[in-house]
């Protein structure tokens, strides 16, 4: 998929040259993204960087593609690998620049965490893109609930959540009178609402991580099959589903899980990182975030979230302004105040060594929680067809845990797991099979 028109260079009044930069970045977090780039605009006198947002990201990806097709592209955006492989694919007609000529002139990208590197780089060793907003999932675990049952540290591995997340379901209960989570007492009647341990949503990204952390793949080495029928997937979705069964965790849907926790309903959550910018105002007790457990037998997780990427289209004079954007929204200081104002995560090694950053990892309590996620941060496949993949795994685990969570089933659970994963493995591997060799 070739770019091949450039569009005509404009500047401002006082001569700076416009770049038209592409974002999903809504809320507050876009307005954290206004004010540092409207301070990059001050900064230097050659560019000025003027933003459009566009809604939700498969919104971002379907203008992004359109805008090609009709040869009128952005300068920059903010797209997924899946989109950038899609854009990269025809040989010689990329719609996207290699960053390379630049980032060997560039000092800085030695210093980028190393699971971005791998995350940018492309066959032959081209760079398409760089990182812009990612996140690790991350544990949020009500303080109070730990205190009544004299735990002083969060669960490190998923066998310790279901320890403590048992011990919640059986012995913290929900006040009728307050509201508020206390131990369990001798004379309570029966309806008493029991303190839930784990509260989810079905996320592939979860799964994911559980299966690489039982010593899985996700697909072989050039991503034409998926493996999400193997037994460490299924280890891992049992997991899940002995949670749910067993009663000290719940399927939910939506933010529900956050809005429980916010309520004290629910003693931990996963969820990604970045959702602590939104929850913590509503959050009137003490609360703190940790990594996400670790399993059986690798210490992995798996960095989420967008790069961003110059187009082809852009003038010669537009493809250098948006490197200098680009590369200074990931200098160390810039990656600093991103992260410590959204809790994504710092793309600099460096950056966590300033001052700035170590002053607000000392008063903000679980700030490191995705940071020290990054040495073994593992990544999604590129495939183009990878979004599709987890649209049909999300609906495989939704359907696993529907049956298996009704009280009348008597059947056996890891049978079900089993028949779904291997029958939704083979539509995934469908889906990749279409991307193969283009």
């Amino acid at each position: 998929m070739g770019c091949t028109k450039t569009n005509e260079d404009v500047y401002t009044k006082d001569g700076k040259l416009k770049i038209k930069f592409w974002h999903a970045m809504g809320g507050i977090l876009g307005k954290v993204l206004d004010d540092m780039i409207q301070d990059y605009n001050k900064s230097q006198s050659k560019y000025e960087v003027h933003t459009e947002f566009m809604g939700r990201y498969d919104i971002l990806e379907q203008k992004i593609i359109a805008s090609v097709m009709a040869e009128n592209t952005p300068d920059i955006a903010q797209m997924y690998e899946g989109v950038t492989m899609f854009l990269t694919r025809d040989k010689g007609e990329e719609s996207l620049i290699d960053l390379k000529p630049y980032v060997d002139k560039w000092e800085g990208y030695k210093d980028i965490f190393e699971v971005f590197q791998r995350n940018s780089t492309y066959d032959g060793g081209k760079i398409y893109s760089l990182p812009f907003n990612k996140s690790f999932p991350a544990m949020m675990y009500n303080k109070e609930i730990l205190k009544l049952l004299d735990i002083e540290k969060p669960p490190k591995t998923w066998s310790e959540l279901k320890i403590m997340g048992t011990r919640v379901h059986n012995e913290v209960v929900v006040d009728k009178e307050t509201s508020l989570p206390r131990l369990r007492r001798e004379n309570d009647k029966e309806d008493i609402k029991a303190m839930m341990g784990y509260g989810f949503v079905v996320d592939p990204w979860t799964l994911e991580i559980m299966l690489l952390q039982n010593g899985g793949e996700m697909t072989n080495k050039d991503e034409s099959q998926v493996k999400f029928d193997s037994e460490e997937s299924i280890d891992a979705m049992q997991f899940l589903v002995d949670a749910v069964r067993d009663g000290w965790a719940y399927r939910t849907q939506g933010y529900n899980h956050q809005n429980d926790f916010s309520a004290q309903k629910v003693a931990f959550i996963i969820t990604s990182s970045v959702s602590r910018k939104y929850m913590e105002r509503k959050l009137n007790f003490p609360f703190s975030v940790a990594p996400i457990p670790m399993g059986k037998k690798r210490d992995v997780s798996i960095v989420s979230g967008t790069n961003v990427c110059i187009f082809s289209s852009a003038s010669k004079k537009r493809q250098d302004g948006a490197w200098d954007f680009i590369k200074w929204f990931n200098s160390p200081k810039i990656t600093a105040r991103w992260a410590m104002n959204t809790f994504y995560v710092p793309t600099r090694k460096s950056s966590l060594k300033l001052p700035m950053m170590k002053e607000w990892l000392k008063k903000t309590e679980g700030g490191d929680a995705a940071m020290l996620q990054l040495p073994i941060g593992e990544l999604e496949p590129r495939s183009s067809a990878w979004y599709r993949c987890r649209i049909v795994l999300r609906a495989s685990m939704e359907k696993i845990l529907s049956i298996v969570e009704k009280a009348s089933f008597k059947g056996d659970s890891r049978e079900v797991i089993s028949e779904n994963l291997k029958a939704d493995t083979a539509k995934m591997n469908k889906e990749l099979r279409k991307y193969i060799n283009k």
